[in-house]
């Protein structure tokens, strides 16, 4: 082990699994009775970017949403990321490139969140702050969260924080739009969370062609807006990314970081701590 090297560090607040038993209870015995969980995937994000490209997202994410809920009042516990994820979209990364991914099915999705989310109540913990980090994850996610609202009575709120954030990512990124998967967006994040696992040397970039078939909202197949897709209606022919991820720095994905905490403890505040 003398000659191994650091891959990458964590820093900021201790989440859960870096607590020991005492350090939490301490915490909750002090009124944090809200945990906050991320669910991931292990997924081919192209040559840039680690399979656990989403764990490692999460990873930030639930720190940055804790110190959102910190500045608002809230005491509350960065829970952990869930590395473990549904199938990716079939609609956009069905061949090649779904190589290293590891899914579950949305049945063991919904009965996996379910459990930990009980076993935290048995915990002590009653406000549940559940963010995304796979999209794919959205319909299974809120199945779970409605009937631990429904059956045992959690107070949960599901955050899908990609589609608010189509207004803020042209004001902070190079290129005008979300580019979607492994693209400028989301290769920042990463780099801001782990540098050393990060590789854009190369990168080149790729978007789909348009098929010239515009439907109002049609592009929301991921985020469980008005459009599901449920066929492999294609061949992905991607380097597994869309988008330029060259463009990515850690300025950007720190700017993403905190407008996603943000919006997520809005949501919070309104619906779990005014009921």
């Amino acid at each position: 082990m003398k000659d191994w090297k650091t891959l990458y560090e964590v820093k900021g607040p201790k989440c859960l699994l870096e607590l020991t038993a005492t350090e939490l209870k301490a915490l909750m015995n002090e009124g944090a009775d809200t945990v906050i969980l991320s669910f991931g995937a292990i997924e081919n994000h192209g040559s840039h970017l680690p399979l656990g490209a989403d764990w490692f997202q999460a990873n930030m994410l639930i720190r940055c949403v804790h110190e959102q809920l910190a500045a608002m009042g809230h005491k509350s516990v960065p829970g952990f990321p869930v590395p473990f994820g549904v199938q990716t979209n079939q609609f956009e990364r069905e061949g090649a490139n779904l190589f290293g991914n590891v899914p579950i099915s949305e049945r063991t999705f919904i009965d996996m969140t379910e459990d930990l989310c009980l076993s935290l109540h048995k915990q002590g913990f009653e406000r549940f702050v559940l963010c995304l980090n796979h999209s794919e994850n959205h319909a299974a996610l809120h199945v779970a969260a409605k009937d631990l609202a429904v059956r045992f009575g959690l107070k949960c709120v599901v955050c899908d924080w990609v589609p608010p954030m189509n207004d803020f990512w042209p004001k902070v990124c190079k290129n005008a739009e979300h580019q979607g998967h492994g693209g400028e967006d989301e290769a920042s994040c990463v780099l801001a969370a782990v540098p050393n696992l990060v590789h854009l040397e190369g990168c080149e970039p790729y978007y789909e062609e348009d098929d010239g078939k515009p439907v109002k909202m049609g592009g929301l197949h991921y985020y469980g807006g008005a459009v599901g897709i449920y066929v492999p209606v294609k061949e992905d022919k991607s380097p597994g990314y869309i988008g330029n991820p060259a463009d990515a720095t850690v300025e950007v994905g720190e700017k993403c970081y905190e407008a996603y905490a943000q919006w997520i403890a809005q949501v919070a505040d309104k619906y779990l701590y005014n009921n």
